[in-house]
């Protein structure tokens, strides 16, 4: 169950330096943040940040396009066909399922619908790209660790934040790609409501919730703030092993399962699928 804080939720961006690739990001949470971490404390961090500790940046000039590449429809006029080929192979080689768009390529990866993938190119250096972290729940954990270590505290929260699209909905909020030490899902089945009717299928999505928090505070452009801090939230720690499992839903029980075609169902759903790249 939630644990409900008296005191009010705060939320603080963490300005940092330029993070270069693969630079530990310990260190300079450490000397950026305001006060050493307390007990209660949920660090979020940015994903693109992650994805820079691990390397994970690509010089497009490096990539060799395949022939599923440059057959791809072209969607941004902006770039010229050598690039957007490049671009293009970098999603097919990081997208579990690439589906046709007609404005970015909508893809599936880990289990989240995501244009291109993840791939970025802001705030990236030019002609390179920035690549989604790899096994971000395993980071969590680690960086989870390395928290409670370096503080020594006990109840401690990390999200990796990244930014979506809602259906319907114009611009982006933000999202929990990965979380680690506290309940990320608040399931309410069962409690009563304000009539005392028993929830039938409420649940909440926390770690979203926080993340959605983190990005509207630490922004997306140019404010180096990789780092978010919430303070008091209302959440309730755990120490146990988490599993992205977990907050993941089939494709035939969503509730928007009833717009899914059935390329779409197999791809989500963990069957093979065809990559519909050619236009």
């Amino acid at each position: 169950m939630l644990i409900r804080s008296e005191l009010p939720v705060r939320v603080t961006a963490v300005q940092t330096p330029v993070i270069e690739p693969r630079q530990p990001l310990l260190p300079i949470l450490q000397q950026s943040l305001p006060r050493p971490l307390r007990d209660g404390d949920i660090l979020c961090v940015a994903s693109k940040v992650v994805a820079l500790e691990q390397g994970r940046i690509v010089e497009l000039a490096s990539v060799e396009p395949s022939p599923a590449a440059r057959q791809a429809r072209r969607l941004d006029a902006g770039k010229d066909p050598e690039t957007y080929a490049r671009w293009m192979e970098l999603i097919l080689r990081e997208a579990d399922h690439v589906f046709a768009s007609n404005v970015v390529w909508l893809t599936l990866k880990d289990g989240i619908l995501i244009a291109n993938a993840g791939i970025d190119m802001s705030n990236a250096p030019l002609g390179h790209v920035v690549l989604w972290p790899h096994r971000p729940w395993e980071w969590a954990k680690g960086f989870w660790q390395d928290l409670r270590a370096a503080y020594g505290i006990e109840r401690v929260g990390v999200i990796l934040t990244d930014a979506r699209s809602t259906p319907l909905r114009r611009g982006f909020t933000g999202m929990a790609l990965a979380f680690w030490g506290f309940e990320g899902l608040d399931v309410q089945k069962g409690q009563p409501d304000l009539f005392g009717r028993p929830l039938q299928y409420t649940e909440r999505m926390v770690a979203d919730g926080l993340a959605a928090a983190a990005v509207v505070v630490g922004g997306e452009a140019n404010e180096r703030t990789p780092f978010v801090l919430i303070e008091d939230a209302p959440v309730t720690f755990t120490e146990r092993e988490l599993r992205p499992e977990e907050i993941l839903v089939p494709a035939d029980r969503d509730i928007f399962s009833v717009i899914y075609n059935e390329e779409f169902k197999a791809a989500a759903g963990g069957r093979p699928a065809p990559n519909p790249t050619g236009g």
